[in-house]
């Protein structure tokens, strides 16, 4: 099925440029860089210090375009062993259990009531659009987010734990495709124009410290009328105004960017994407968005 030049499966380089600081992160020295806005790159420096910021991790909204984010970065280098997914995800369980005791536990308990209204789906958005071709999952982890699409869609990804995208290479392989270990801007740069019929970010972008640059080279890798299917969390849904920093939305230093439906459609705009909410996509009342980003013909 691919007749193309075949990738390597490459780990991603450890040099990196010189850190504007270093933090400790679970008694792990990690390296940082400064971020304008992700947005419009404007420098939010002297803009207040939310109050939704865990320092060391400082969060400000841009005084140009309202985008809300992480005003600094740890390196992606840490990001391959230090601060993976099994290894983040673990400290804030922990650190979710013992801020919010009582309300961390009730929820844990009703997890039912996730499941009272259907939900959307990864491969419903894909085959809304296309019912086969090449599949590209952006932060791809252990690969079991598009196996709906297998056999229909060739699965290629791109992970940056090396431990994640060895597990998820194994799995896509089997399939005709390959995981590029790698940032994502890295990983999509090794792939031609057009490349693809669609692309998932499944709770990928709040992660990313370079957004608009991935999703414009994202764009670049869709074939016209390629979809990129967008899942993040909503900055602007009742429930953070209900529980302010202890909204399960914020994550430390996971977390670096908090969309509104607003700013995610200008971003993808800016890319050159047509955007569909679709009539659940963007409720106030639900915590995470959903979008679909149509490239044109």
């Amino acid at each position: 099925m691919n007749n193309e030049k075949d990738f390597d499966y490459s780990p991603v380089s450890a040099s990196t440029p010189l850190s504007d600081n270093t933090v400790f992160v679970n008694d792990v020295q990690i390296a940082t860089q400064h971020r304008n806005c992700p947005l419009c790159n404007a420098d939010s420096t002297t803009q207040p210090v939310s109050p939704y910021s865990s320092p060391p991790w400082i969060v400000r909204q841009c005084s140009v375009c309202e985008f809300v984010y992480i005003d600094s970065a740890p390196e992606y280098r840490h990001l391959v062993d230090d601060l993976d997914w099994d290894t983040t995800f673990a400290a804030e369980t922990e650190r979710k259990a013992k801020k919010r005791k009582i309300s961390y536990r009730l929820s844990q308990m009703t997890r039912w009531r996730l499941h009272l209204l259907p939900k959307r789906g990864v491969a419903g958005s894909v085959l809304k659009y296309h019912s086969q071709g090449r599949i590209i999952d952006l932060g791809c982890g252990g690969g079991g987010l598009t196996k709906d699409l297998f056999g229909q869609f060739e699965p290629y990804g791109i992970e940056i734990s090396a431990k994640l995208a060895r597990q998820a290479d194994t799995l896509f392989r089997q399939y005709g495709g390959r995981v590029e270990n790698a940032p994502c801007l890295a990983g999509l740069q090794r792939f031609p124009d057009h490349y693809f019929e669609a692309a998932v970010a499944r709770s990928y972008f709040e992660h990313e410290a370079q957004p608009l640059a991935v999703m414009k080279e994202t764009f670049r890798v869709l074939k016209p009328h390629g979809v990129l299917v967008v899942k993040v969390p909503n900055y602007t849904s009742i429930n953070r105004l209900v529980m302010g920093a202890k909204w399960p939305g914020f994550r430390y230093p996971d977390h670096l960017n908090y969309f509104t439906p607003r700013t995610l459609e200008k971003m993808a705009t800016t890319c050159g994407f047509t955007v569909k909410f679709g009539l659940l996509g963007r409720l106030p009342t639900n915590d995470n968005m959903w979008a679909t980003l149509i490239k044109p013909c």
